[in-house]
């Protein structure tokens, strides 16, 4: 037997697949610990609060998700033609997406819901719908989200200098700054909207490419934006975007602790109006805003666990839900032992995001290897 080269996994950012594994981790608090906040049940008691923390704590992650994947995509060396960059998404996110949606459609009881549609019509708007836009299930919204900003990619690049053509003394830079005031602006627009639901939240809000074009089009053109930025700049907006999230956050638990606004119960919480409550809305750019100081100063850090998990936030994302699921939701014990001892929620998630990134890198590490490695056959005299 002979081995060529070992191949290596590519250079990474570990600052990057730092934020992302934070992030990522993070998703998985919000769909598990938050469970534990949106039942009478548990209202108040130390499952509650600890849930609520890490729900809230944690929603700057998809916004987060959505500025890297833009800063990513205009990071890359490669400039591959138009249809091997769709090609190369779709197969990357595209069929995974279709395989875990498949898998929830069947074991997370959303096949009952369908059968009981009264027809065939009914079906198959049911099924675009979710599969295209809002996710079979609801927690999958954010692939199909991806997906499009991903197919307008190329658009949202050349787009400043298609305009800079029309408009030669803006120029490009300017028109960069201009665009993504707009679409701020836009954010912004849509989601007091959604807020005085005076607009579908679950139409224009979550799930819609509009309410977060801001986000891929500043990573997609960061080094535009901050080009003219000093460190000395960079750290002030640092150290203001910190101070902003805090008292975005002190805001945000007073009214989620007032009885009298909320309920009893809880009952009347806005939870579910995640991205687009005023308090949360500064928030998530306050937060995504000090992660991108760190992007223009350069910083490192080691690799870690959270770096590792940055890796695989894909699978974590699309599978972690059907691990918890069959992992310990739908075990009474395991829900009752996470309401005693409240950190066993903290343990769950870690647990489900380390075991589903640490399945990806075995599977990763074995296709390496059986690429690189090959018997052959020597016939001796």
């Amino acid at each position: 037997m002979t081995a060529a080269s070992t191949s290596s996994f590519p250079a990474r950012n570990a600052y990057i697949d730092t934020l992302r594994g934070w992030s990522i981790f993070g998703v998985v608090c919000i769909h598990f610990a938050g469970s534990f906040v949106t039942a009478d049940t548990y209202a108040w008691s130390p499952s509650f609060w600890l849930g609520l923390i890490l729900n809230q704590g944690f929603i700057f992650a998809v916004p987060l998700f959505v500025f890297l994947s833009g800063y990513l995509a205009a990071s890359s060396s490669k400039r591959p033609s138009l249809g091997d960059y769709y090609a190369s998404r779709l197969t990357r996110i595209g069929l995974p997406y279709l395989l875990v949606s498949v898998l929830s459609f069947f074991l997370l009881n959303h096949y009952a819901e369908w059968q009981a549609l009264p027809d065939a019509g009914a079906k198959a708007s049911w099924l675009l719908r979710r599969v295209l836009f809002t996710g079979v299930e609801p927690t999958l919204y954010f692939i199909p989200l991806i997906l499009q900003l991903y197919l307008l990619q190329p658009a949202l690049r050349a787009l400043p200098g298609w305009l800079s053509r029309l408009a030669p003394a803006l120029g490009e830079r300017r028109l960069v700054v201009i665009l993504t005031g707009l679409l701020l602006a836009l954010h912004l627009t849509l989601g007091v909207l959604c807020y005085r639901s005076t607009l579908d939240y679950y139409t224009w809000g979550r799930p819609n490419v509009l309410f977060w074009m801001f986000y891929f089009f500043a990573g997609l053109h960061f080094r535009s934006l901050t080009a003219t930025i000093t460190p000395r700049q960079a750290d002030l907006a640092f150290r203001g975007a910190v101070g902003v999230a805090l008292a975005a956050m002190v805001w945000n638990f007073y009214h989620l602790s007032n009885r009298s606004v909320v309920g009893q119960h809880f009952e009347r919480n806005l939870l579910d109006f995640a991205y687009v409550r005023p308090e949360m809305l500064a928030y998530d750019l306050a937060v995504v805003l000090a992660g991108a100081t760190g992007l223009l100063r350069g910083w490192s850090v080691r690799p870690s666990l959270a770096s590792f998990l940055g890796r695989h936030t894909l699978e974590i994302y699309l599978w972690h839900i059907l691990v918890l699921y069959y992992g310990a939701w739908r075990y009474a014990d395991a829900l009752a032992n996470c309401r005693q001892v409240p950190e066993v929620i903290i343990v769950i998630c870690a647990a489900t995001a380390i075991i589903i990134a640490a399945a990806k890198e075995v599977w990763d590490r074995a296709k390496i290897y059986l690429q690189t490695h090959r018997l052959e056959l020597v016939k001796t005299p």
